[in-house]
């Protein structure tokens, strides 16, 4: 609202100054300069006070400002003796173009308008930091170059002195060209009641995954182009089945090498202040969409893992052959406790499906398991992107659903299982439906 607003006040102004530059037939550039040099230093103390948050919103605008004003000062310096001649279309065509311009640099204020974030529910500060891993043992498959696979991971833990106290592990999976900040609320919400959590990004299935050294990795088109084709139903079957499988594979793959490298940290690669106070016997998993599974196919691999949280994925490793041209669904027991929370349309197609479905299947296998659906949410709402972008997460797939309320239902839904699961701090009473 606060850049609709901005932009309607930035036209307005242009408008009106032409409509007053028509009227009087007059540049007006005495009017103009001082306009331009008051836009300024209005702008800048609303910086300052907070009213608008300093960053990528506004910081387009705030340049264009910030020029337009110095070439004002000079005016005002100068004072030219003389002024062109007033002419209707050059006073139209300015107009026309400073609309354009302000609108450019308006834009992103109105495509990620501030929002007040979900505040957390435990008592501890949380403290955060990243790591880059490189898998000396695998060439990154996506590399033209031959490198081996570098992964950046970024930690969320309860702020304690080293060695006071330990607490459980959480490991998180984003989905397809998610990225690692995907699920900040739950993160903090999670570290600040008593859990190191660690959510990795995954190079070039990440939207973009930014290194410590300051390269970045953007997502790779044919990976993009393939999972579009996947969700549209582009491809046959046991096209899908080999795509998803082979996605999944790497996805596992980086999730064993992240565990290994944090439960051994031989190289001491990760500070003191997080290694001190993991609980190493106390290990969750949780991934959104593809990272859901990815994290539940590790659930059944690793005797280290205590539980799983699938957040709206598919479990597309219980899927463990095709055969007459279906995919044959893994049989034997769930081994640890899992939670599958789904939109409402994954929900309902599941449960149409019924037994035959992966997540249902498991579930019903599963030495324990909760089946819990979000009523109205769609697949982003089990992200923080319909805060940061509420546009952008409803031409993704946003539900009817409100979006913090979903997102701090999701976050409880969360916390209580792993306080069950890791801290066996209370009984688990989860609803079906929300």
């Amino acid at each position: 609202m606060l850049g609709i607003i901005t932009l309607l006040i930035a036209l307005g102004a242009q408008i009106g100054f032409l409509v007053y530059r028509l009227v009087t037939k007059n540049r007006q550039l005495k009017v103009k300069n001082t306009i331009r040099i008051a836009a300024f230093a209005i702008f800048a103390l609303l910086l300052a006070t907070g009213f608008y948050w300093w960053g990528f919103r506004w910081i387009g605008l705030f340049i264009l400002l910030a020029i337009l004003s110095t070439f004002s000062v000079i005016y005002f310096i100068k004072k030219p003796k003389t002024e062109k001649e007033h002419k209707a279309f050059p006073a139209v065509l300015s107009c026309l173009s400073g609309c354009i311009l302000l609108t450019i640099c308006i834009l992103p204020g109105i495509l990620f308008p501030q929002f007040s974030p979900i505040e957390s529910t435990g008592n501890y500060a949380v403290n955060t930091t990243s790591v880059t891993f490189v898998d000396t043992s695998r060439i990154d498959p996506f590399s033209n170059t031959g490198e081996n696979r570098k992964l950046t991971v970024q930690f969320w833990y309860p702020t304690v002195a080293e060695g006071s106290n330990t607490f459980p592990l959480t490991i998180f999976s984003h989905g397809s060209f998610g990225y690692r900040g995907s699920n900040l609320s739950t993160f903090k919400n999670l570290a600040s009641n008593g859990f190191v959590v660690c959510s990795v990004d995954h190079s070039y299935h990440s939207f973009f995954a930014k290194h410590t050294d300051g390269t970045t990795t953007l997502v790779n088109t044919e990976f993009l182009s393939d999972v579009t084709n996947i969700t549209n139903d582009k491809y046959d079957e046991k096209t899908s089945y080999d795509e998803t499988h082979e996605w999944l594979n790497l996805r596992t793959t980086d999730i064993n090498f992240v565990l290994d490298k944090i439960l051994d940290n031989k190289n001491a690669e990760i500070p003191e202040s997080v290694y001190t106070i993991i609980n190493p016997e106390k290990i969750g998993l949780l991934g959104h969409s593809l990272g859901g599974a990815a994290a539940a196919q590790l659930g059944r691999q690793r005797s280290d893992v205590d539980a799983v949280a699938v957040i709206d994925g598919t479990m597309i490793g219980e899927e463990i052959d095709f055969k007459n041209e279906h995919a044959v669904l893994n049989t034997e027991t769930y081994p640890i406790p899992l939670l599958n929370l789904y939109n409402d349309n994954h929900y309902k197609d599941a449960k149409q499906i019924g037994a035959a479905y992966n997540n249902l299947s498991a579930s019903a296998n599963a030495k324990e398991a909760y089946d819990v659906v979000i009523r109205d949410s769609g697949h982003l709402n089990f992200t923080d992107l319909p805060l940061f972008s509420p546009a952008l997460a409803h031409m993704l797939g946003t539900g009817e659903v409100d979006s913090r309320y979903c997102i701090e239902t999701m976050n409880k839904i969360v916390l209580d299982f792993f306080n069950h699961t890791l801290k066996d701090e209370q009984e688990l009473h989860l609803q079906t439906e929300y």
